[in-house]
């Protein structure tokens, strides 16, 4: 194969095109949540871990984000679970002390969202707001 007036192996030519195509989805393959939330349940409720005096807070999200949901239990004798059904999202039964995480991907449309703790639901119960 000739390439500006020079020889070149069909190899190379190859090897050349893979590096660029992988350059190009590195970005997508590595790429992480756009942020962190953590929920802690903690008095048979949720609280944001920056936020310990607001109980089941609304969850603001931006429409299309990657979030990543770290749940830790701090509720001594209680296991505790998270749910958000309608964002096909959940953590199993997690005991005291114990901590787990998952990631969501936050709809891209605009809307209100229930999450809870299965065992506790009637208690443990918030809301996730996507916004644009």
């Amino acid at each position: 194969m000739s390439i500006w007036g020079r020889r070149v192996s069909v190899k190379a030519v190859a090897a050349v095109a893979a590096l660029m195509v992988m350059a190009a989805l590195l970005p997508v393959m590595t790429r992480g949540a756009d942020r962190e939330v953590t929920l802690v349940a903690r008095g048979m409720s949720f609280f944001l871990e920056s936020d310990p005096r607001t109980p089941n807070p609304t969850l603001r999200f931006e429409a299309g984000e990657t979030v990543r949901l770290v749940l830790k239990n701090q509720d001594r004798g209680m296991t505790h679970d998270f749910s958000a059904p309608a964002l096909d999202a959940g953590l199993a039964l997690i005991d005291w002390n114990g901590e787990d995480s998952t990631t969501l991907e936050v709809p891209s449309e605009p809307g209100t969202y229930e999450y809870f703790c299965n065992p506790h639901r009637l208690m443990m119960r918030g809301t996730i707001t996507v916004v644009r």
